[in-house]
């Protein structure tokens, strides 16, 4: 048995095609618990005409966030796995199908990823699926690429680990899937399925990716603070986190600089634990807070990035 939690926040203009993706299943046994977080357009009277089955139940409460919707939906579930899906994504019919084949064949995993397919609103479709793991279905190392592996609403996570780390962390407002999902990739083994299952619709109204950085850069960095504690608590295990990790920010600091200067890149730095900074050396850091050298850093950068992929982590494919 699955629980399905679907966080709705004024998605009257996309929930009908996702819970039809849902009601299309091939794998039937399973809950879904909707979370109207306090919508103001039709999204709750679109619901009630389209929803007679006893599986589904509608949990109503006051706006208080995408974060606190689906922790809501995990408290109010009754069974020990939980999937998301957001409520302007979709699934293939054998999405659930597949997974539970993953689950059976992994049950000691704390989590389980899905390869996916990206569809934007101007009609260009993409695949998000690790080329070394196509048509496949076995445990990862999820560090070697978080990105190539997951996405929201092609996880399945198991509620007890999802407890221990009290759910997606009410304080980040951007990347709180990330600090979350990250944060349980530390604490156990990951399943994945290499077949493109599940849907992201990119460009729908009311999706908030387009927010400017500098609105969202303190979540940001707390996002980054918050797996990092877990990486601690955990014991500092995960070699391949901290390889990431460095990845990840190099990639991110570059992007910053591109877009708004080395001041910002310094802001971002202060703000980010100690801990986090020691990983990198005091040339490099020195690069970034230095516009003059620019040039200079994003060389350092690319030279970075390529000794990355020789180690022969997954890229996004197919």
């Amino acid at each position: 048995m699955i629980s399905i939690v679907i966080p709705i926040y004024n998605k009257a203009h996309t929930i009908v095609d996702t819970l039809q993706t849902v009601l299309n299943q091939s794998f039937t046994d399973f809950e879904v618990l909707l979370i109207d977080d306090g919508s103001t357009d039709d999204s709750l009277k679109v619901i009630k005409e389209l929803l007679l089955d006893k599986r589904f139940r509608i949990i109503s409460q006051t706006n208080q966030g995408v974060s606190a919707s689906r922790n809501r939906g995990v408290e109010e579930s009754k069974y020990e796995l939980i999937a998301f899906l957001d409520a302007d994504d979709q699934w293939f019919p054998d999405y659930l199908k597949k997974m539970v084949e993953t689950i059976h064949n992994f049950p000691d995993c704390v989590m389980y990823n899905c390869a996916g397919i990206v569809r934007n609103a101007d009609g260009s479709k993409s695949n998000r699926i690790a080329i070394k793991y196509i048509d496949t279905i076995s445990t990862i190392n999820f560090f070697e690429n978080p990105h190539v592996f997951l996405h929201t609403s092609a996880t399945i996570v198991k509620k007890a680990v999802f407890n221990t780390l009290g759910g997606f962390p009410l304080s980040i407002k951007r990347n709180e899937d990330f600090a979350l999902f990250y944060s349980i990739a530390l604490y156990g083994k990951v399943g994945y399925c290499g077949y493109p299952l599940s849907i992201y619709i990119g460009g729908v109204e009311g999706q908030a990716t387009s927010t400017p950085f500098i609105k969202v850069m303190e979540h940001i960095a707390k996002r980054y603070n918050h797996v990092h504690q877990n990486y601690l608590l955990a014991g500092k295990k995960n070699r391949a986190y901290l390889i990431f990790l460095k990845y990840e920010l190099r990639h991110l600091f570059k992007i910053i600089l591109i877009d708004e200067g080395s001041k910002i890149v310094e802001k971002m730095m202060n703000l980010l634990d100690y801990d986090i900074i020691q990983q990198f050396s005091n040339f490099e850091i020195s690069l970034y807070k230095n516009i003059r050298l620019k040039s200079l850093t994003f060389l350092f950068i690319t030279i970075t990035k390529l000794r990355w992929r020789l180690r022969g982590y997954p890229r996004v494919g197919k």
